[in-house]
């Protein structure tokens, strides 16, 4: 089916198209997650409606959404598969750390990334790399020049959906005198690049975004690396981006736990109607979520306001909050999760019972892995020591 949506402008075209949407991913999810198989049909239906390119201002092919829209869209697909939409959140910080960072001097780059994006091609993240314990803002390979083609070959323990990805936004030292938070980003399509040694994807959650780790060989013109240093992409878009869109999607996930503990409360007659004494359990659960949903607003405030101002400066104190939404989502969406399958009990724990929220749970536990939660919490004690004594 293909959807009609120019009936509607701005943010209620996206949300109708996501709510629609959410309908082919719910069907999946199960299977997605039993099989451990990429989620086709859903990314597929999210092509079809226009999401896959929602970060995108319109001249580049895209919807033009603001923060807060694509937010909604995120919590939204959360609920109906945890897996398409870690993978539609990743796709979009791919492109918007190219697309708002891209300088004149990236014509033949830009012209490039709108070839990828006309083709609603997935763009894969290779940030991560073996030896630099887990800090997205160091390398150890380095591009090597040849004229005007660079080249390396860098080892990652994960690839977002590398397998089924179009095009792969990479980082790596500038060159090999450089130091290693003296990254670029290097965007290259799937025939400039071999994978070798691809890893297993089996994991707890997750399973659908098909994720291995392999080591990835690059070949490609030096016109397709970005101006921009990395150092500035990461502060300004990739990683407060990423807080919030993925604090979305997770809140979207625990919010699905929520809604079947509800549903078997109510199935239990435990809804504190008709006389009967209310499950305070679900109370915590609607407390901790509208807590959520407070701090993440208030993050998209910030982060609208700093694209605002243009100053080119992220203060510390914006970081620091944005590093805060992160932890508490992926830690307290976890115990939202554990509490709903308190209440289901046993039909919960049942991975085929209709009010099961096994999957959420174990899709929630990988939160706190991207990005380190330990890294982000040392971040964020410098920062706040820094502010009161330095």
């Amino acid at each position: 089916m293909t959807l009609q949506l120019t009936e509607q402008p701005g943010r209620d075209l996206a949300v109708f198209a996501a709510e629609t949407a959410a309908r082919t991913l719910t069907e999946h999810a199960d299977q997605v997650d039993r099989d451990g198989v990429f989620p086709q049909a859903s990314v597929t239906v999210l092509a079809r409606t226009g999401l896959l390119n929602a970060v995108l201002p319109h001249h580049l092919g895209g919807m033009g959404l603001n923060t807060a829209t694509l937010a909604e869209i995120a919590r939204t697909l959360g609920r109906a598969c945890g897996s398409t939409a870690m993978i539609w959140t990743m796709h979009q910080v791919q492109l918007a750390c190219i697309a708002r960072h891209l300088d004149t001097a990236d014509a033949p780059l830009a012209e490039f990334f709108s070839s990828i994006v006309a083709g609603n091609g997935l763009i894969a993240s290779v940030t991560s790399e073996l030896g630099v314990g887990g800090n997205l803002r160091e390398s150890r390979v380095a591009c090597d020049r040849d004229g005007n083609r660079i080249s390396f070959v860098k080892k990652a323990p994960t690839i977002s959906y590398g397998l089924m990805a179009d095009a792969f936004l990479i980082t790596a030292r500038r060159n090999e005198e450089a130091a290693a938070g003296d990254q670029v980003l290097v965007l290259a399509s799937t025939d400039q690049v071999e994978l070798h040694d691809v890893g297993e994807w089996d994991v707890m959650g997750m399973r659908g975004t098909r994720s291995p780790g392999c080591r990835i060989s690059v070949d490609v013109p030096s016109t397709q690396v970005l101006s921009t240093p990395f150092a500035e992409v990461a502060a300004h878009t990739m990683v407060p981006l990423s807080h919030i869109l993925w604090s979305a999607a997770w809140i979207g996930i625990a919010e699905e736990a929520a809604r079947r503990a509800t549903r078997r409360l109510r199935q239990a007659g435990r809804l504190g109607t008709s006389g009967t004494a209310p499950d305070l359990r679900l109370a915590a659960i609607g407390q901790r979520l509208d807590a959520l949903n407070g701090l993440l607003q208030s993050v998209i405030r910030g982060y609208e306001q700093l694209d605002e101002m243009s100053t080119g400066v992220v203060t510390s104190d914006f970081a620091v909050e944005a590093n805060s939404l992160k932890l508490a989502a992926s830690t307290e969406t976890v115990e939202i999760a554990e509490t709903a399958l308190e209440i289901c009990g046993m039909q919960g724990y049942q991975e085929r019972s209709a009010h099961s929220v096994a999957r959420m749970l174990r899709d929630l536990y990988s939160a706190r892995l991207m990005i380190s939660n330990s890294r982000l919490q040392e971040t964020n004690a410098t920062a706040m020591l820094m502010r009161r004594y330095g």
